[in-house]
């Protein structure tokens, strides 16, 4: 029984551990604009996360818009160098470089400020998080298991004191 127990929560970790994490798609419609698909890793759509389009020169906010309840939104592809941003709340947050129109972009301006360490910090946030809540599950599986245990063991004792 313990072995069992053991290989349980062997499995169980790694299921905890990557949770629900935030996917986004964006890919080319071949048409000047763009799909952007918002869903988690557990299959479950995004609807209702914010999709920003932020301009990578000027830091601008080109748009803003709720995903719908199909989690996809198409949108046309803008003249500038670009970013997505998909927001999931807090910890769920995906960034990817945009997708270019086909007669290229009007300006050439990149984005070339460093990781700052806020940002970074951000990213590594949510897999410490998870990392703990793994552990603290596996902590309360022990000591249910021990608990069951013991609680056997004591009524066998007292089933043996009455006869």
């Amino acid at each position: 029984m313990k072995k069992f127990m053991v290989w349980v929560m062997g499995l169980m970790v790694p299921t905890l551990m990557c949770a629900h994490t935030l996917l986004l798609h964006v890919s080319d419609n071949d048409d000047d604009t763009i799909s952007i698909k918002g869903e988690f890793s557990t299959g479950e759509g995004a609807s209702g996360a914010l999709v920003k389009l932020q301009a990578l020169g000027s830091q601008e906010i080109l748009l803003q818009q709720r995903l719908p309840d199909s989690s996809v939104l198409v949108l046309n592809i803008p003249k500038v160098p670009y970013e997505v941003i998909l927001d999931g709340g807090p910890g769920h947050q995906v960034t990817r470089k945009g997708i270019a129109p086909k007669t290229g972009f009007e300006k050439t301006a990149t984005k070339s400020e460093p990781v700052s360490p806020t940002k970074a910090m951000s990213q590594s946030v949510p897999l410490a998080l998870s990392v703990c809540l793994g552990l603290a599950f596996v902590l309360l599986g022990a000591t249910l298991f021990i608990s069951i245990y013991n609680t056997n063991r004591l009524l066998k004792k007292l089933n043996a004191a009455k006869s």
